[in-house]
């Protein structure tokens, strides 16, 4: 695992180390997966065919750790409420 200091641009533009995207073969156009979970994101890469696959692993990851956490379907739904209103 490669550890790196990444800076955030004044527009929230993010970039991925040259080093990154040559092993991990990321090219111009290609399509990453980010979640976000309180003070972190992963990013990963997909191919486009696998996108419905990746998402319902995030989605099962992020249920595991609601399960976790205590979290019932009303406080996610709360959650997203509070977020449609500030937005």
């Amino acid at each position: 695992m490669q550890v790196n200091i990444i800076h955030v641009s004044s527009k929230g533009q993010i970039v991925i180390p040259a080093s990154w995207r040559k092993r991990m073969d990321i090219q111009e156009g290609d399509e990453l997966l980010a979640i976000g979970d309180d003070d972190s994101i992963l990013i990963k890469k997909v191919e486009r065919t696998s996108l419905k696959r990746e998402f319902e692993q995030a989605a099962k990851d992020v249920r595991k750790r609601a399960k976790k956490l205590g979290l019932t379907p009303q406080d996610l739904q709360d959650a997203i409420k509070e977020a449609r209103e500030s937005a």
